[in-house]
């Protein structure tokens, strides 16, 4: 098929310009190769203007969508998002790319657009280059679309692992490959793989080491900086998290070690910390530490190494080693009641007998913030606190257990109480195996229409069918997991068998062996300013015992 045949010059005159969408997408893998600047954004809406022109229509009349540095490997691109927006509420008939690698470079993501997506929503889509007219059922070209986007896969993949190439070989001759540099640096004008030392900031770092070494205190420097009115160095840098920082001054523990642990202070160049698992990922992962990229020598060091390296000896032995770990029965169940953070539990406190060992409960959120006057400590004995707490559970137990009629609730049991629910779970069960097996059924009519052993027809049918069938499998699933959970809730019965069991089971335990029943028991404990608690338990027939 030619799109400039005599048939075919108006088959874009039937649409408003309205309707019709000019798509443009270009991907910093696209600027990486310099040496085709035809995919360039001007290029891309002049090709396309030119086409709409062509054939019967504005070319600068249509809707425009642009992505400006957005990968194809994933649909997530803002332009796009925009885009589907407006085709999914009818404004748009018509989608037209300059190729099918504008549209995207994920195989299957495309396919799906084509295959599905465009064809269900009466969307026509058109890559020029290419000559695909998704509309045109005769249209041959439209056979090779499946084989173009495994090839601009393939071309993602080769190029990301060429790139990764040309920045290890980079990073290994201690050129600077990263974003914003670290604070205390800036990149040299001249040379974007260089770093120059940025003045203002370096000051701050050289006060940070010159602090440590006074007060051999993290937190110390924290709060002579906070309470200076020093920015942390988000908004030094004017970095989007900087922008909407809501405590600009407010520093923290890790941001002043990283400082104090980082040897790109020394004037060596550290890279690779971080990668990404695979080309489609956007989230960073950090690698073993032997797996960096350290080059000696790189840049004008801050620090010297002298104060460095005694920085290190210092942090090293100021580390504090994990100590062996006090049961403590209700440590991640205790909460503040006026701010919701957790109360943590403190060191250890000794009297005069070692024997005993004391600890203290506090606000994670006051500890953290206390030089904002945020919350308050709430600080109370946690040896007194535990005690107190399980007196309660044992008195609440004992008092169940002494109310309950269980021989006449065994006798209900056995009645057949249980037969609906078990029914319920055992349907549910079935319809979930029922929609697995159909997602396994659209997966293959999907890989035998790529192999072209189906048409695009009758994989539209069969996929339009299945898709109905699985929507009405899944309907039925919701509607009968609401009625058992329903019927679970309204049937007490069920509930204070659980109770029971549960309750029995932690009466008859030792001491040490209480805390994983506790957690079936107990929701959350909240502590007051006043030193008053409250407790909430997931085991309602116990909470209405109280």
């Amino acid at each position: 098929m030619n799109f400039d045949s005599a048939s075919l010059k108006n088959l874009l005159s039937i649409y408003s310009p309205e309707e019709i969408a000019k798509y443009i997408r270009l991907s910093l893998a696209d600027e990486y190769n310099q040496n085709d600047e035809s995919e360039s954004v001007a290029n891309q809406r002049r090709l396309l203007n030119e086409f709409i022109d062509r054939n019967g229509n504005v070319g600068e009349k249509c809707k425009e969508f642009i992505d400006d540095g957005c990968s194809g490997t994933n649909f997530e691109r803002p332009g796009w998002q925009d885009l589907m927006s407006e085709a999914e509420s009818g404004k748009i008939k018509v989608i037209i790319t300059k190729n099918l690698s504008r549209l995207g470079r994920s195989n299957f993501e495309c396919g799906y657009f084509i295959d599905y997506y465009f064809p269900t929503n009466n969307i026509r889509y058109i890559a020029v280059q290419e000559q695909i007219d998704t509309a045109n059922q005769e249209n041959s070209n439209n056979e090779y679309a499946a084989l173009n986007n495994f090839i601009n896969e393939k071309y993602s993949r080769d190029l990301s692992k060429n790139i990764k190439k040309v920045y290890k070989i980079k990073q290994y001759a201690g050129e600077y490959m990263g974003g914003h540099p670290i604070f205390g640096y800036a990149k040299d004008p001249n040379d974007k793989h260089k770093l120059i030392i940025d003045e203002e900031a370096a000051k701050i770092v050289r006060r940070i080491f010159s602090l440590y070494l006074e007060h051999r205190s993290q937190n110390k420097i924290r709060t002579i900086f906070s309470n200076e009115k020093i920015p942390i160095p988000e908004v030094y840098k004017g970095s989007r998290r900087g922008l909407k920082a809501k405590q600009p001054y407010e520093w923290n523990y890790r941001t002043i070690r990283d400082i104090l642990r980082n040897e790109m202070y020394i004037g060596n160049m550290v890279q690779n910390v971080f990668s990404k698992k695979s080309f489609r990922e956007k989230k960073m992962t950090k690698n073993k530490k032997e797996d960096w990229i350290i080059v000696e020598g790189t840049h004008e060091p801050i620090i010297d190494k002298e104060t460095f390296y005694q920085v290190q000896e210092l942090l090293d032995a100021n580390y504090r080693q994990p100590v062996k770990p006090y049961p403590h029965e209700f440590a991640g169940l205790l909460y503040c009641h006026e701010c919701g953070h957790k109360i943590g539990i403190g060191n250890v406190k000794r009297d005069r007998d070692e024997s005993k060992q004391y600890f203290y409960t506090y606000c994670n959120y006051y500890r953290k913030n206390s030089a904002y006057n945020k919350c308050s400590p709430h600080s109370l004995n946690y040896n007194n606190l535990e005690a107190q707490l399980l007196d309660i559970i044992d008195d609440l137990c004992k008092k169940f257990i002494k109310q309950l009629d269980y021989d006449t609730l065994v006798n209900e049991r056995k009645q057949g109480l249980n037969t609906y629910s078990d029914t319920l779970i055992k349907k549910i069960n079935k319809l979930h195996i029922d929609v697995k097996e159909i997602d396994l059924k659209i997966e293959k009519i999907y890989m035998d229409r790529l192999d072209d052993i189906i048409s695009a027809d009758t994989y539209k049918k069969m996929s339009e069918k299945l898709e109905s069938k699985k929507a009405e499998l899944i309907s039925e699933t919701n509607e009968l997991q609401k009625s058992y959970d329903d019927y679970m809730e309204d049937n007490s019965v069920e509930k204070v068998l659980e109770t029971t069991k549960i309750v029995k089971e932690y009466m008859k335990a030792r001491k040490n062996e209480k805390r994983d029943l506790l957690l079936k028991i107990v929701d959350r404990v909240e502590i007051y300013q006043d030193k008053t608690i409250d407790v909430h338990f997931k085991l309602k027939p116990l909470g209405i015992t109280m």
